[in-house]
């Protein structure tokens, strides 16, 4: 039961994080549940009063809710708290409306004039129960409706198959796309992420970084505020030939926290970088993260689930939109992530052959990383030395021998790119990795399982035809098709919005849509472009 006051409360916010992963992932072992203090909006509707009081929740934990309102309600009376759920509640489904049982149990005088009481609330039920239950019961009402809305659109797509000679390379994307999406939306309701199972073996956190001293700094921070013990843990920061003040915002963090370990490297690239850091890491799991990555409070735990395997050589986590507010732009690339991680990866992760394990918060088994360490940092491309695409490219290394697993629950925030060039970079440069790393992944998931091979391909096939298909059904005109295609990317937007509500609740779903446009007005000619500039590489986008 709360029984701090709110300003001592305030003191020790940042623990709240504890509180929403609880909720989440329950299984670790956790301390008491502690106070986290956010103030919102909420609604308070006495049993049988027939209105409702507003006021606004102040602070919380996992048995009581503090909120101030203008009305005094009687202690004892049961009243039915409806809100918004604030992201120091739950992380994962912020902004989720909820309507939770609760008991008047504390009422007093407060001091501000136009709140004039300060009710103490005891929850009907744990609230990290109360949250799961919401979420869930979200799950399954948008579920429904997603599915029922796929089923539409398979539906409309039969004439694909009864009429496929009459246009087969129309009707063979169509159907490709269609199986692609099916299957993905299929498979990720039956991904989980591994259990919790007490293990924890010593890790290597190793960040490469270039010019990014106004982000170092709170990665590193976060990498030790990180749940692990500080025994079994390492921070590696390695600077590949920083000229923008990075090293010296290094030395001052460094200096604060002596255990950090730094290097410098002249300029040769980021999988330069890693190598150094991966070969003076002292932890059985190496964990990768980003130079612009805040890591969740419990992310290194969640991290090095399933690692107790053998078989398994890495896995990836989940990353977030830290700066999404900013513009149009940063928005659709949060939309973009949520849904590239669910919708992809885990699918992918049911049959443990994820193709790509980002640099944002990846984990990788040091053993076999030293396996095959030379060979990818030397690894060649159309006669010139691959730099760009590490990620997916060490991915590949792994796959060819061991499991790799998505964990949605080791999460992450990243800052993504604010202007349409850097944007434009980016993409170009996570294309060209794309097109080098397909045709490999293409080879080793063959031995893998056939569904996951199969939806692989689909999904490249799709992303090669797609430019060809705008060019030959929309700019040259052909009415009828021209007309399927775009009702196609319609609909197609559509379904990603509803994906993405169904996955996390977000006031700007609508930016599917804006997202499609840029696929067919710019990153579809862009991959041509990719293709015929595939030499040219350099890192760091923003």
């Amino acid at each position: 039961m709360i029984e701090a006051t709110v300003e001592e409360a305030a003191e020790r916010k940042p623990q709240a994080e504890r509180l929403r992963v609880k909720a989440e992932h329950p299984e670790p072992a956790r301390k008491a549940a502690v106070k986290a203090t956010e103030r919102f909006a909420v609604r308070l509707a006495p049993a049988g009063a027939g209105r409702t009081v507003p006021g606004f929740g102040e602070e919380f934990d996992e048995s009581a809710l503090r909120v101030k309102s203008r009305a005094k309600l009687v202690v004892g009376s049961k009243v039915l708290i409806s809100f918004q759920a604030p992201r120091s509640m739950t992380d994962a489904y912020a902004g989720m409306r909820c309507r939770f049982p609760a008991e008047v149990v504390g009422v007093r005088q407060a001091q501000s004039d136009e709140l004039r009481f300060e009710l103490l609330l005891k929850w009907g039920r744990p609230l990290s129960a109360l949250v799961a239950d919401a979420a869930a019961a979200r799950g399954r009402r948008l579920g429904v409706l997603l599915f029922a809305f796929l089923a539409v659109i398979l539906w409309s797509r039969q004439s694909s198959f009864f009429y496929f000679w009459y246009d087969p390379l129309f009707n063979l994307y169509a159907i490709a796309i269609g199986l692609y999406f099916f299957s993905r939306f299929f498979l990720g309701l039956f991904h989980r992420p591994p259990a919790y199972k007490g293990y924890e073996p010593t890790i290597s956190v190793i960040v490469s970084v270039r010019n990014e001293k106004k982000a170092i700094a709170g990665t590193v921070a976060s990498c030790y505020a990180a749940d692990y013990a500080a025994g079994k843990r390492e921070v590696i920061v390695v600077d590949d030939g920083s000229t923008d003040g990075t090293a010296e915002v290094l030395a001052e963090v460094k200096r604060r926290t002596p255990e950090l370990k730094v290097y410098s490297i002249p300029p040769s690239g980021k999988r330069a970088a890693m190598t150094k850091g991966i070969r003076a890491a002292a932890g059985e799991i190496v964990v990768v993260v980003d130079s612009d990555t805040t890591l969740d409070p419990m992310a290194l735990r969640h991290i090095v689930c399933g690692f107790e395997d053998p078989t398994l050589g890495a896995s990836a986590g989940f990353t977030a939109v830290a700066n999404a507010d900013k513009n149009l732009l940063t928005r659709m690339q949060d939309v973009r992530y949520l849904v590239s991680y669910e919708l992809m990866k885990a699918p992918e992760s049911l049959f443990s052959a994820v193709t790509c394990c980002p640099g944002c918060l990846s984990a990788y088994r040091r053993e076999y990383l030293m396996r095959i360490l030379d060979a990818w940092l030397n690894q060649t491309f159309l006669g010139a030395r691959a730099t760009f695409g590490d990620d997916r490219s060490l991915t590949n290394y792994i796959l060819r021998d061991y499991r790799v697993i998505y964990n949605p629950l080791a999460r992450s925030t990243t800052l993504v790119p604010e202007t349409w060039t850097r944007y434009m970079r980016q993409q170009c440069r996570w294309k060209k990795s794309w097109l080098r790393e397909a045709p490999i992944a293409g080879v080793i998931l063959a031995h893998k399982h056939p569904v996951a091979a199969l939806s692989f391909y689909a999904s490249a096939v799709c992303s090669l035809m797609s430019p060809f298909m705008v060019f030959v059904y929309f700019w040259r005109g052909h009415g009828q098709q021209t007309m399927g295609y775009l009702g196609g990317m319609a609909i197609l937007g559509l379904l990603m919005s509803l994906y993405a509500v169904w996955k996390r609740p977000t006031t700007y779903w609508y930016v599917t849509w804006f997202w499609i446009g840029t696929q067919i007005l710019l990153m579809g000619p862009q991959t041509y472009y990719a293709i015929l500039t595939m030499r040219k590489n350099h890192w760091g986008t923003r």
